[in-house]
């Protein structure tokens, strides 16, 4: 009797530990891509539709992408001469709705979407490897008293929150 409770106890031990939740973190790209260059950033906003621009917005989203790249270690983000892929990444726009309101219908949080084009090519061929046309970073905020610093850091939250999302696009393709 004691030797089948402690042959079941074995039989379940080895069946939860080659269980799991499903989740597989594996990279999803081509086998020859291992190098990536990561072009700044674009700036296609419609000057009619933005209602705010940071100034070098572009350079903060490219920067803030190669630093998650870097960071997952996956792929090694170098010189395009020295690429095997190229991220392309186009601004198309920034977009704020309003979350939650006051009694007078005052917005008090908002929301706020930096949308972009991005595009990862093969270096050598040219060849498209995937393309997402709206793909966001976003970030919630509270309107405060001194609104220009809540909507700056909203604009920091927003691109580190973008470039993960890239960054996990590249190398996961979540």
């Amino acid at each position: 009797m004691k030797t089948m409770r402690l042959f079941g106890i074995g039989v379940l031990a080895l069946a939860m530990a080659f269980s799991g939740c499903g989740y597989a973190r594996k990279t999803v790209l081509p086998r020859n891509i291992k190098t990536i260059y990561v072009e700044t950033v674009k700036n296609k906003l419609d000057p009619d539709k933005v209602y705010a621009y940071q100034q070098g917005l572009e350079m903060d989203i490219t920067n803030a992408v190669i630093e998650r790249l870097q960071q997952d270690g996956t792929m090694k983000v170098v010189k395009q001469e020295n690429a095997d892929a190229i991220l392309k990444t186009d601004l198309l726009s920034l977009e704020q709705e309003g979350l939650r309101f006051n009694s007078l219908e005052g917005v008090s949080q908002y929301r706020l979407f930096i949308v972009v084009k991005i595009k990862l090519i093969e270096a050598k061929t040219g060849a498209i490897i995937w393309e997402e046309p709206n793909f966001s970073g976003d970030t919630e905020y509270y309107v405060t008293t001194v609104t220009s610093v809540g909507s700056q850091k909203a604009f920091v939250d927003a691109v580190h929150h973008l470039a993960y999302n890239i960054a996990n696009r590249v190398v996961e393709d979540w």
